[in-house]
Parts: structure tokens; sequence; C-alpha cells
């Protein structure tokens, strides 16, 4: 199931956009999961964002609230572990939020099926070398007093 938005008229920054479409997807297994009658099925969930992945394995810092909210929903809905790195050039959601030809899609492409790697052993998918910080100054982090 693939699901797309347009963003708001206001500006809101890259990271913020992508913590919504983290809390989308989970929102979304949740909805599988309770719709499809199948046992034991294990989630993992995709971001090209190191920061969404910051806020989500994050057990130390406090966020101000649109980010402690959504957050909160992840893990609350999701294990912190099913949670993945993938680069931008591999990520099938891209395609829908940078305009997606018509004439380019079809059955066999990578939005209907998913990433290539997907298909492959998951051993043999991709690995974050960089792992997922939170920069000392980012907005979205609540400062000590």
């Amino acid at each position: 199931m693939g699901k797309s938005r347009v963003p708001p008229i206001k500006p809101v920054t890259v990271p913020r956009l992508e913590l919504t479409a983290a809390t989308i997807s989970v929102k979304v297994a949740s909805l599988l999961k309770s719709e499809l009658d199948y046992e034991c099925v294990s989630e993992v969930y995709w971001t090209d964002i190191r920061v969404v992945l910051g806020y989500i394995r994050n057990d130390v810092r406090r966020f101000h609230v649109f980010v402690a909210n959504r957050v909160q929903l992840i893990r609350s809905n999701s294990d912190v572990k099913s949670w993945r790195y993938v680069d931008t050039n591999n990520n099938p959601a891209d395609d829908a939020s940078r305009g997606l030809d018509c004439s380019r899609v079809s059955s066999s492409h990578r939005w209907f099926k998913g990433a290539d790697f997907l298909w492959a052993s998951d051993q043999l998918w991709p690995q974050d070398l960089q792992g997922a910080l939170i920069s000392d100054d980012d907005s979205e982090v609540r400062r000590q007093r």
C-alpha cells in the first residue's frame, strides 16, 4: 500500500514532513494488521532521513510538542528496532513526492513492487553505517534550563 501527501502551504521543515510520513506509515501498518488475517508478520519501516531515525531511537532528549507527539505515536505502535535507513535513490516513496511521469509507471515499477533490494535476503538489505544522530543544535530539541 502506498500513500503520498501534498505538503501544507505554511513552511514546514523536511524533518517534520518526514516525521509526519513516518506516523502515516505506522497508521497504515496498524490498519493493515487489523484488516488482514496474517499471523506473525513483522514490519520493517524505512526512512531516508537520518534525523527521523534519531528522533525515533532517542531515549534521552526531550522534544518540542510537534515532534514529541509524533515520536510517541510511532514508538507506541511500532518497534524502534524495526526502523531502518534507505538512501533516497532506493526509496520508492520519493517517486511520488518528486512527481512520477505516468508513462514510466507500469505494474513492474518500484512504486508497486517496492525497492529491488527488498526482493533479496534481508542480510543484503542496506545497512546504515553512519547511524542516526540528533544534532546538538537541532531546533526540535528542548533546551535544558
